[in-house]
């Protein structure tokens, strides 16, 4: 996790490197002083650090309400695993290992659609079977505990629905445009700039590079927090932990051995 946190930075560095070369071969090789000083690009720089400013703020905002999701999933989960437990305790023809099973199906179904090995239409799908498990309740004489249990199905399937919305849309695509041109902006203008001494030329070009660079694709990465690969590894650099529905899913097993 350490090394993790890390792999942001480290591969930027070489989009920082490339510039810093660029900007000395210029000077060195060619002779190229700059065309503007730096002290006149501030209005620029200024306009990159808001709109960074306001696109991450967008993006946390999502992102901490994404941090929830996968503890939210797993407590309604279990909450049905409850009222099946009930439900069956109160009607003895009800079978709760099978019941237990249904809700193991379908905790494996969304753990499997956000590694994407499963489609969106199939884990819909499988929150459909839940629906026809509850109703069988219904028909068993536990219809108080299956008015209960479709409660907490509907509100697994708002949970599924917003993740699925979180990973197919990004924030404010036109704003994104906007500071994908402007980084671009600065950079070229780091190249363009003269400097007072080459100390300065050499600290300023790679901070201010690394800094908007950095931040640009760190937004890239927090706007889709469940980017997550089939094996289980992640794809970006800041996905949400999905070790609440893990831990269920080890407490479910447990249980389902022991009946």
């Amino acid at each position: 996790m350490s090394l993790l946190k890390w792999r942001l930075m480290l591969t930027t560095l070489p989009i920082v490197a490339v510039v810093l070369v660029v900007k000395l071969a210029l000077e060195f090789k060619f002779g190229f002083r700059g065309l503007v000083a730096f002290s006149d690009v501030g209005v620029i720089l200024t306009a990159c650090v808001f709109l960074i400013g306001f696109l991450l703020a967008g993006t946390m905002a999502d992102y901490k309400e994404s941090e929830k999701l996968p503890a939210e999933i797993s407590t309604t989960l279990e909450a049905i695993e409850e009222l099946f437990m009930l439900a069956a305790t109160n009607h003895g023809g009800l079978h709760l290992p099978e019941l237990r099973g249904s809700v193991l199906e379908l905790t494996d179904s969304i753990k499997a659609w956000l590694l994407q090995r499963r489609s969106t239409e199939q884990v819909f799908g499988a929150l459909s079977v839940m629906g026809r498990v509850i109703r069988q309740l219904e028909k068993e004489g536990a219809g108080p505990f299956a008015s209960r249990a479709i409660h907490q199905l509907l509100a697994l399937r708002k949970h599924v629905a917003r993740i699925d919305v979180i990973v197919r849309t990004d924030f404010l695509p036109p704003a994104y445009a906007l500071l994908e041109v402007l980084v671009l902006m600065v950079v070229t203008l780091m190249l363009l700039s003269s400097f007072g001494s080459r100390v300065v030329e050499v600290l300023i070009v790679p901070l201010v590079t690394l800094v908007n660079v950095y931040m640009l694709r760190l937004i890239r990465d927090v706007d889709n927090p469940f980017d997550y690969l089939e094996d289980g590894s992640v794809h970006g650099m800041a996905e949400v932990e999905l070790f609440p529905l893990d831990e269920y899913r080890a407490r479910l097993a447990v249980r389902l051995q022991e009946e």
